[in-house]
């Protein structure tokens, strides 16, 4: 529970009927994810007759190294590119009001709960629903359209749409396929559960924006000039190098 000390004085919004402190909205969406975690074990176990495991890998353990693998790897390519826009666009960062007790809960809630969230979204997309499309082909291609473009299509309605939807689109989707086609070819979802995590830590701690997803959350930096093209191409080329170096890796080993 959020100290009545870290959060802002009116945390509900009457009129609107909303949690108007972004933090204590961001706690409460992300808690929502391990009720989520919990019914998919429900369900695996008593419908479907599965551990939940078997929708992350066919072994009988996860292979953590390689979730820390992409996770690491993920970040490093995330970080990279943020610094080198850093340094061609200073303008468009500015630093966020800060406070430390209030930035010290936001990393932690990265840390404990966004996690969470992310592998909910990979169990569900690239374990339980691409398991299911691959009864139906085999064929990776069609499998990372399919299951690819429903993941990007069912974030069309997050408020970075606004930003261009065109780019926004196309920054989703190319994510989606390429973790899709990785899970494919290494026959596991363990290394984009780990870049996953490591997307959307990065974010949340690092950058936010006016129109996201995850609300005016107190990240070190504010992007106030967001250029959705640009995005766009940093997110596919991040995600086809991270495919290169993931494959990479997976084929010495194999």
């Amino acid at each position: 529970m959020l100290s009545t000390a870290l959060i802002e004085p009116d945390i509900v919004d009457f009129e609107e009927m909303m949690i108007s402190d972004p933090l204590v909205d961001f706690y409460l969406y992300h808690i929502v994810n391990i009720l989520t975690v919990i019914g998919m074990w429900i369900a695996a176990r008593t419908i479907l007759k599965r551990k939940l495991i078997s929708f992350i890998t066919p072994n009988e353990r996860i292979n953590w190294s390689k979730i820390f693998y992409g996770f690491f790897i993920a970040l490093f390519l995330f970080a990279l590119f943020a610094l080198l826009d850093y340094i061609i666009f200073p303008n468009d960062y500015v630093l966020n009001d800060f406070n430390g007790t209030r930035f010290a809960w936001l990393v932690v809630a990265s840390i404990l709960l966004v996690p969470i969230q992310t592998t909910s979204e990979e169990l569900f997309f690239r374990g339980f629903l691409l398991q299911w499309a691959g009864k139906i082909t085999k064929n990776p291609i069609i499998l990372m359209l399919i299951i690819g473009g429903i993941f990007g299509g069912l974030h069309f309605g997050n408020p970075e749409m606004e930003h261009g939807a065109f780019w926004v689109a196309i920054d989703y989707l190319a994510m989606g396929f390429i973790w899709t086609y990785i899970s494919i070819k290494t026959n596991s979802s363990e290394y984009s559960i780990g870049a996953h995590a490591a997307n959307n830590m990065f974010l949340c701690i690092f950058l936010t924006m006016e129109d996201t997803v995850v609300g005016d959350i107190p990240s070190l930096f504010v992007i106030t000039n967001v250029n959705a093209m640009l995005s766009a191409i940093t997110t596919v080329t991040t995600g086809i190098i991270f495919l290169f170096i993931v494959m990479r890796k997976y084929r010495k080993e194999k």
